[in-house]
């Protein structure tokens, strides 16, 4: 019997609510799901590492949400986990006598691996877009551009399997950070299709309105960095309305002040301001629901190492606008209208053509229901229980 750790220790840090948060916590709900086919392996959680190498673990991961001692983790929180791992992993391994441990956070590299007893180390990469931008995303705190890029190329290059969440992220780890393509396998994400795609009593328009939106509106999800082209979603959005569409642009995500600011700048700029609505969190209850509201689900980022709400978008029966950028294209197959990220005037026209054509709406929704299914968590976990035991005996 092999022990695999996977580490659920970035759930006490920034990370639990981010996307690096919802793969750790998905991958975990998956796992405990297949367990029955977990031959040969015992899959234990790794839920905290202390300064001296002494551990908590879980052996009932797919319910570890975040310790309770930590129920809004800050960003002193994350730089303690991160030394914690970076200084006493290889203890805590040894300890345990673990064979694989799985980093589902890529960041805080261990060191001192080479007394961990020989224990295995798998790595998710989610993206290497800082890699692929230094300019914009390596600040002096990441060491800068050159040094940035550096430290993101040895989190890769040390492990011996890298997972990658896409097509698109394996061909950047060959091509940017020059590992192997032998050291690297391609898992793609996993989304509970199940529960977006459950039937419920609720009535999606009065969720909608609910948030305040009572006219036809796109919904688009997720941070406001750089790549997630703000200006392409309002710029879209204005040439719509110039054609006489009255539609809204409806953000559902926490936003920082500096970025709601820029979004209400770009909003202001490109003529839509009382048309644009930042709507804060949304829990999941409600956002499938205005997911099924929507007329589409817009989501023109300019790189994306795989793209959840896609899927999510997909399963809850919503039409998606993406742009052909990293693996959104990917993901997003013929169930997805593709647009250029920077061409605001075709995202426009994309927006035009779901809210005036309800045939193709319907042909879209469909297609997503049927490619959904590929992105659960169930198949994300059986790919990785296939991972683990070529790494854990010697097959990888």
């Amino acid at each position: 019997m092999k022990t695999i750790l996977y580490d659920l220790s970035p759930l006490d840090t920034l990370s639990r609510v981010r996307g690096i948060g919802r793969y750790v916590r998905e991958l975990a709900r998956g796992l405990s799901r297949v367990a029955k086919d977990a031959d040969g392996l015992r899959i234990v959680g790794l839920v905290r590492v202390n300064w001296d190498g002494s551990y908590r673990i879980t052996h009932d991961i797919g319910s570890f949400e975040g310790s309770p001692d930590v129920p809004q983790p800050d960003q002193a929180d994350y730089y303690r986990w991160a030394y914690r791992r970076r200084l006493a992993l290889f203890r805590a391994v040894r300890s345990i006598g673990a064979d694989v441990v799985h980093l589902g956070d890529p960041n805080a590299t261990p060191l001192f691996w080479s007394l961990s007893g020989g224990c295995k180390r798998i790595v998710t990469c989610h993206d290497l877009i800082p890699s692929r931008y230094p300019h914009l995303y390596f600040s002096y705190k990441d060491g800068g551009p050159v040094v940035g890029a550096m430290i993101a190329r040895r989190r890769y290059a040390t492990a011996d399997l890298v997972v990658a969440i896409s097509q698109a992220t394996a061909d950047d780890l060959v091509h940017i950070a020059r590992i192997p393509r032998e050291r690297i396998v391609r898992v793609y994400n996993g989304v509970d299709v199940e529960r977006w795609g459950a039937p419920s009593n609720a009535n999606p328009a009065e969720i909608a309105a609910r948030y305040g939106l009572k006219k036809p509106f796109v919904l688009y999800v997720g941070d406001g960095d750089w790549r997630k082209n703000v200006e392409g979603m309002v710029g879209g959005l204005a040439r719509a309305r110039a054609q006489g569409i009255d539609v809204e642009l409806a953000w559902a995500g926490k936003l920082s002040p500096a970025r709601l600011e820029s979004f209400e700048r770009h909003a202001r700029e490109a003529g839509v301001a009382d048309a644009a609505r930042a709507l804060g969190y949304v829990p999941d209850e409600d956002l499938r629901e205005l997911y099924r509201a929507a007329k589409a689900h817009i989501f023109v980022s300019r790189a994306e190492g795989f793209g959840l709400t896609v899927v999510e978008a997909m399963a809850a029966g919503c039409p998606v606008i993406t742009t052909k950028a990293g693996s959104l294209a990917e993901v997003g197959g013929d169930a997805a209208l593709t647009v250029d990220p920077e061409d605001h005037a075709a995202i426009g026209e994309a927006i035009v053509r779901l809210c005036q054509n309800d045939a193709l709406r319907e042909e879209l929704v469909a297609r997503g229901k049927e490619r959904a299914p590929q992105f659960s968590i169930d198949v994300q976990a059986r790919a990785m229980l296939d991972v683990y035991k070529r790494v854990a005996y010697g097959m990888a």
